[in-house]
């Protein structure tokens, strides 16, 4: 069944047709929930609520913008909500990783702390940052696309994307070959 099928079954109340659409943008809405979250737990109950409000929201679902680019606009708010409701957390630290590196086990760790690094960096955004670059960064969207997600103009959403590229690049200077 084409997604636009998977909707109109969904509608009808098919929750065997609404399980395909949410298997489809789980992953995506996860992410751009962990993105904005900064923290697993808070952004599998963002994706939680965001597919529960999808699902009692399809009927006003109209079909102007795509059903990712409303899914997405979902997640965004239901990510936003819980950064707003809870204190912020930064995400997993790398002490509970492994003890004692063996050789083979350093790259393995330097790129777990690079990773970590650039997560807290995007944590450490102001929301409407975070969202811009895991939308953008993350999953790719374009510029008309996250104005769309967003409901903002093009020109806000390249803003953002600037401001936070260049929070990111301050905040990481360290790790580019001109900062060591």
């Amino acid at each position: 069944m084409d997604e636009a099928a998977l909707i109109a079954a969904s509608r009808r109340g098919d929750a065997a047709a609404y399980d395909q659409l949410v298997g489809t943008y789980q992953d995506r809405v996860y992410q751009i929930a962990y993105r904005v979250t900064g923290n697993p737990e808070d952004a599998w109950d963002a994706a939680q609520e965001a597919f529960l409000k999808a699902y009692r929201s399809l009927a006003a679902f109209r079909g102007d913008a795509a059903f990712s680019t409303w899914l997405h606009r979902i997640a965004v708010n239901a990510a936003l909500d819980i950064v707003r409701r809870r204190p912020p957390q930064t995400p997993d630290s790398l002490d509970a990783v492994a003890a004692i590196p063996t050789e083979g086990q350093d790259r393995e760790l330097e790129r777990r702390e690079l990773q970590r690094r650039i997560h807290q960096a995007i944590a450490a955004l102001p929301p409407d940052q975070r969202v811009a670059v895991a939308l953008r960064d993350v999953q790719g969207l374009s510029y008309g696309e996250i104005a769309s997600v967003l409901q903002v103009p093009v020109g806000t959403v390249r803003s953002r994307l600037s401001r936070a590229r260049e929070a990111l690049r301050q905040t990481l200077a360290d790790l580019s070959p001109a900062g060591r």
